[in-house]
């Protein structure tokens, strides 16, 4: 089943969707089946603290097949996509060393980007002129931090919100190593691709409305599985150790809100759907423009129907 393809490429399976479509499931059996080894590509899944909110692997799912990328990265680190790109490529080698099928399931259009069309390369940053920016900006503020950047180069804020502070920073930085924007950059067109393998795309599509049931199912869950304890212990540790989190998994910030008693049980959960359903929203309209799937299934992953999504991977997409 892992043969090469004719152009002597290894494969690699891509299983993507929108939120609540059935992708880690289908990941999973499909792991189990094909000797397959499952990396992550969901940027909120990285995380530690957030297991049950961010619909992780659970412990059965960890002890059926081999997980990467998961579960990994303390609330309050910054991880790029760049580190992933690397990260993603170090599982990759590993799986093809052990003749096993890599399976890269996620919903982070960005991820999957870089992944496909490859990493735009940008100059090392060294440390020390990162925290030289950090101060500068704690001293001026963004605005002005915003004015002087663009007083050195127009480009350098195109783009750019004179209040966001990380990609002020992250401009500044560039410009100081290279002397030049990040959108000069970009219009080089100097690209990391992994070019040494063949990948096969899987759309999980089913209507929306579909989605937007599991979604509420999902949550009903999530509070039975005890998503309300793991806030409270995150919002605990933000506080013991000082730092915020990063975090962006939907409902964190609906059910912190809960628990500092801003809204009642009703009104959270209203809140915290209503954000899925915006995040599914985009993930359609971006997989809709983005994602040229081999295989497209458009209804949701389910147990009744693992027979026929496994028999139509195999016959497309895994037998040469």
């Amino acid at each position: 089943m892992l043969k090469k393809n004719k152009e002597n490429k290894f494969k690699i399976i891509i299983i993507a969707g929108p939120t609540a479509s059935g992708k880690s499931s289908l990941a999973l059996d499909l792991a189990k089946k094909c000797n397959g080894i499952i990396i992550n590509a969901d940027s909120q899944q990285i995380y530690k603290e957030l297991p049950i909110l961010s619909s992780q692997p659970n412990k059965k799912d960890y002890k059926e097949a081999s997980h990467k990328l998961f579960n990994f990265l303390d609330f309050y680190k910054n991880f790029s996509v760049n580190q992933w790109f690397k990260l993603v490529k170090k599982e990759i080698k590993e799986a093809q060393k052990k003749n096993r099928l890599p399976i890269i399931v996620g919903g982070t259009g960005m991820y999957l980007n870089i992944l496909l069309n490859g990493l735009k390369i940008f100059p090392q940053v060294p440390k020390d002129l990162k925290k030289k920016g950090e101060k500068i900006i704690e001293k001026i503020g963004s605005k002005n931090f915003y004015e002087r950047l663009k007083k050195k180069n127009k480009t350098c804020v195109y783009k750019i919100n004179p209040n966001d502070k990380i990609r002020l920073l992250r401009s500044w930085e560039i410009y100081e190593v290279s002397n030049k924007s990040i959108y000069e950059i970009n219009k080089e067109k100097k690209i990391k691709k992994l070019d040494s393998y063949n990948f096969y795309k899987i759309l999980i599509f089913p209507p929306r409305q579909q989605v937007y049931l599991n979604c509420a199912k999902r949550w009903k869950n999530m509070i039975k599985l005890g998503a309300i304890n793991e806030v409270k212990l995150l919002v605990e540790k933000e506080k013991k150790l000082n730092k915020k989190t990063l975090i962006k998994t939907i409902g964190f910030k609906e059910l912190k809100n809960f628990l500092l008693k801003k809204s009642n049980m009703d009104k959270t959960s209203e809140l915290a759907l209503q954000a899925t359903r915006n995040y599914a929203k985009r993930q359609y309209t971006w997989f809709r423009h983005q994602f040229l799937a081999n295989i497209k299934f458009k209804e949701k992953y389910s147990i009744k129907k693992k027979e026929y999504f496994l028999k139509e991977i195999k016959d497309k997409l895994l037998t040469n």
